[in-house]
């Protein structure tokens, strides 16, 4: 079975300060298949009960809209974390918090200390992460390749700490998804936005709740029109107004990269009328929408593990 990880990547304009606060994107935190990032350590918590809480409370995180990514502004999250018993699920005032500061976080949430993890008024961070869940809480550290170099070790709720990233395990190895226990109408959402892929990587990630955040899913998009001409893939998009978030994005006559360019987009530009089916080709998400000329042009929303994202949903 394949393992997924929760993280904070970067905010809506695909940078990493002065954003605004909140999952203006819908991917500024997401889940995707574990990857490899020169991951130097694994935490673990020796009590499975503890592990399954850190990866419930990264879960909700990923599926609540009220908690973006800003460097800058990484511990916001914090008190309404608290404010809310540390279910990142009813934090409903927009906050932000980086990737180490939300693994902190969801430890705080599966019982580690607050005070160590919030030691000197700043949440923990990549280079500190590991010695202070030492101090925090009952934790094994495993710096072996065997842990690090691939996921055939990982167990929910492990958390990965590289030399400028960290990421939480929400699923995989035969344990079931914490998702299960969040909200299925904010589950459902995520999942239009894009943060629970599509496929066997949706359902691995949802669990048992994937039947009835598909149900929810279904409805909520329900009558939304293709355009002419165009596939009718599933849908993996809100339909609407996109903004580029590149520095560039190419308008193409087909879904894929070797089809004709037709126009272009610079970083800020606004793209109307976007449907919400796609497709895949190429190592990207594809999306269509009906140019004034009336013909059906397409753009690349991000590549499929991720790694890059050009549009953000802006009304």
């Amino acid at each position: 079975m394949a393992v997924y990880v929760a993280q904070a990547s970067c905010d809506e304009r695909g940078r990493y300060t002065g954003g605004q606060a909140g999952n203006q994107s819908g991917t500024e935190l997401n889940t995707r298949a574990w990857y490899p990032y020169g991951w130097k350590t694994v935490i673990r918590f020796n009590d499975p009960t503890k592990a399954a809480k850190c990866a419930e409370a990264a879960a909700k995180a990923v599926a609540n809209m009220a908690i973006g990514y800003d460097q800058g502004q990484r511990n916001t999250i914090l008190p309404l974390a608290e404010a809310a018993g540390w279910n990142l699920a009813k934090v409903s005032k927009a906050c932000e918090c980086d990737c180490t500061s939300l693994a902190a976080v969801c430890a705080i949430a599966a019982g580690a200390s607050k005070a160590v993890m919030y030691e000197g008024g700043n949440l923990a961070y990549t280079g500190n992460m590991a010695e202070r869940m030492k101090r925090a809480a009952d934790v094994s550290v495993f710096t072996s390749a065997a842990y690090t170099g691939s996921s055939a070790k990982l167990q929910a709720g492990d958390i990965l700490v590289s030399g400028s990233h960290c990421v939480i395990v929400t699923s995989g190895a035969a344990q079931p998804s914490p998702a299960a226990g969040a909200d299925i109408e904010a589950l459902a959402k995520a999942v239009i936005a894009g943060r629970y892929g599509s496929g066997e990587q949706r359902k691995a990630a949802l669990g048992a709740s994937y039947e009835a955040v598909q149900r929810r899913v279904n409805e909520m998009l329900a009558g939304t029109a293709n355009a002419a001409g165009t596939s009718t893939g599933a849908p993996r998009i809100v339909a609407g107004t996109y903004k580029v978030i590149c520095d560039g994005l190419n308008v193409r006559e087909k879904p894929t990269t070797d089809s004709a360019k037709v126009a272009d987009y610079s970083r800020g530009g606004m793209i109307y009328g976007v449907s919400a089916d796609t497709d895949e080709a190429d190592g990207y998400l594809w999306a269509h929408y009906t140019a004034k000329s009336g013909k059906v042009r397409y753009v690349a929303v991000g590549s499929l593990d991720g790694s890059e994202k050009f549009l953000a949903k802006a009304a």
